[in-house]
């Protein structure tokens, strides 16, 4: 059987009508030709939303600019983390576009500040290593999700 997961239009169909979910239990589930069609549709948008997935998640681990992780911690695991949450979750926003657009412009200015200031370098990567374990969690579970292996 190739539905080996309850899709949300069964879970909503649980809340909505028990007395239809035992009719299926008690005579089988009958479909209409309509409801096959919606439920192939939305098996090919989970699908195209993997692979979007897939691709982001790999894209993401050659990308630079992100400046100030970069200068803090050089090229590692947390400076990926930071950037697949960027193309994860931030890209697909407004507001986070946004927020990615002013870093764009900010970051050269404030990396030039932080190589002149050692100390105030130094304070910043253990907050840098915060938001990358946050990071790092949240788009493992996002990847979780779709079923993306993220060491590929």
């Amino acid at each position: 059987m190739k539905d080996d997961y309850i899709s949300a239009s069964e879970l909503a169909r649980l809340g909505y009508c028990e007395r239809q979910v035992a009719f299926d239990a008690a005579h089988g589930r009958r479909t209409t030709a309509r409801q096959r069609q919606a439920s192939a549709r939305g098996i090919q948008a989970h699908d195209e939303f993997l692979q979007e997935s897939r691709r982001i998640a790999q894209v993401s681990e050659r990308k630079g600019r992100c400046f100030v992780a970069t200068l803090a911690l050089g090229e590692c695991s947390e400076t990926k983390a930071l950037r697949q949450y960027r193309d994860l979750f931030l890209r697909r926003t407004g507001w986070g576009r946004q927020f990615i657009a002013i870093y764009y412009r900010a970051s050269p200015v404030l990396c030039r500040w932080l190589e002149s200031m050692p100390g105030l370098l130094s304070a910043c990567r253990p907050v840098l290593r915060m938001m990358a374990s946050a990071a790092q969690a949240a788009v493992r579970r996002r990847l979780d999700f779709v079923g993306v292996d993220d060491e590929q």
